[in-house]
């Protein structure tokens, strides 16, 4: 978060209602920035295979897939 800004991998997550309990959040964050950061512009495989080591309780999985492309896309847009 930069100031009042949220980082956008963290709006792709509100938007897309990617936290539900918030147990798996800072892992998914964590790994997802990663990702991100070594491949700006992931496929649905990619990012399957970056999430993997990361259990969501609630099931959300497809809400951060689309929450990590939201945020790639959003990227690409400021770079």
């Amino acid at each position: 978060m930069k100031g009042d800004e949220f980082h956008p991998l963290q709006e792709g997550f509100k938007q897309e209602h990617g936290l539900q309990c918030g147990f798996c959040t800072p892992g998914m964050l964590m790994s997802a920035y990663a990702l991100l950061a070594s491949n700006p512009h992931p496929t649905d495989a990619d990012i399957d295979a970056a999430m993997s080591g990361n259990i969501c309780r609630c099931g959300t999985y497809l809400r951060i897939r689309q929450a990590i492309k939201q945020a790639a896309q959003s990227h690409t847009q400021e770079g």
